[in-house]
């Protein structure tokens, strides 16, 4: 079973990086060799700030570009999420953990 912690950001995860042995560090996690508590080992990663967040309301509907009280309240029939803008490649690391 491969052990992965999230942590909130890089400087979190280093710290707790350095309370194990460390086999390998990228710009994006960081790979804990086997130790006591990870018999094989586990792999550090992190978010930058928030990685997903919600559309815009313009993105659900046109008609949401320009807030107008006749259109309020925008609620989409189901809410949908986007990769935060410059955080696509630690996404994509999350992700595949």
């Amino acid at each position: 079973m491969n052990t992965v912690i999230l942590a909130e950001k890089p400087s979190q995860a280093k710290a707790y990086a350095e309370a194990f042995p460390i086999l390998k560090k990228t710009k994006h996690f960081i790979k804990l060799a086997p130790n006591e508590i990870f018999k094989e080992g586990a792999t550090i990663t992190w978010g930058v700030g928030h990685l997903v967040e919600l559309k815009a309301p313009a993105e659900y509907d046109t008609a949401w570009k320009r807030w107008k009280l006749d259109v309020l309240p925008m609620i989409p029939q189901q809410f949908e999420y986007k990769v935060a803008k410059g955080k696509w490649e630690q996404f994509q690391e999350v992700k595949n953990y």
